[in-house]
């Protein structure tokens, strides 16, 4: 049985601030289609997301359109390799401070579909941000592939200050791997070369009762610290790496 292993690393706060600019947007509105498999208060919820991301596009932050892929894929449980190519174009340059919706109501379009349609006032914040280059990291001794049962070792070296959360996850299951109850987060520094598992006591094992399956090793590292306290499901854990990017620089 072969274990397919990809590797997505997730890069925060990877930029210096230099201030930011706020502006404030008016009836910004946003719409979603209320079907068998979207109900009407996701079909809001949803609605109010793209109203948000139409005012970050109005107010001038475009980049923010494709972050929004990562919610959206990740609340419609679409396929993880989609999503993670979504995750991988990340480039955080504003940001929704406050917002309320002063509209909302549904309508039939054209189409004969039931639409969710809602108006929000909204502030942007504009981060003035240059990329930090030296908020990186370096990762050795992930192979491409594993025979099941296998044992997985790798070595990180940050190149500067951080926390790292390290999630494995596939289309059928995903936990944490780090932290977890005997090796416990702490800040790492830079320019150390850290060896996982960093117990003796532990093994990292890569299993698989299909012939062969993909999973996706996932390393968050951010420069504060931000624990991972939901249920270890896939969807639990794409919502919290969505509204990381979607809601705040970290």
């Amino acid at each position: 049985m072969k274990v397919f292993l990809i590797i997505i690393t997730l890069l925060f706060v990877a930029i210096v601030s230099n201030g930011q600019e706020t502006r404030r947007l008016e009836s910004i509105k946003g719409e979603w289609v209320i079907s068998n498999d979207i109900t009407p208060v996701q079909a809001r919820e949803n609605a109010i997301n793209q109203a948000k991301v139409e005012a970050l596009r109005k107010a001038g932050v475009p980049e923010y359109v494709a972050e929004s892929n990562v919610l959206y894929k990740s609340e419609n449980q679409m396929q993880l390799k989609e999503i993670f190519e979504s995750l991988t174009t990340v480039d955080i340059s504003g940001e929704i401070s406050a917002f309320s919706v002063v509209k909302e109501e549904k309508r039939v379009n054209e189409f004969g579909n039931v639409l969710y349609e809602v108006w929000i006032d909204a502030t942007v914040s504009i981060h003035k941000n240059t990329k930090d280059p030296g908020f990186n990291m370096e990762v050795k001794g992930v192979r491409e592939s594993y025979l099941s049962p296998d044992k997985l070792t790798f070595e990180i070296k940050p190149w500067k200050d951080g926390f790292l959360t390290i999630f494995i996850l596939s289309e059928k299951e995903s936990g944490v791997i780090f932290p977890n109850k005997l090796e416990r987060q702490e800040k790492l520094e830079g320019s150390v070369t850290y060896k996982f598992p960093k117990s003796k006591a532990l093994d990292y094992e890569v299993t698989s009762e299909n012939q062969v399956e993909v999973n996706y090793l996932l390393l968050l590292y951010t420069k504060q610290e931000i624990p991972f306290v939901a249920d270890q499901t896939p969807e639990n854990i794409l919502r919290f790496i969505a509204k990381l990017i979607l809601l705040k620089n970290v």
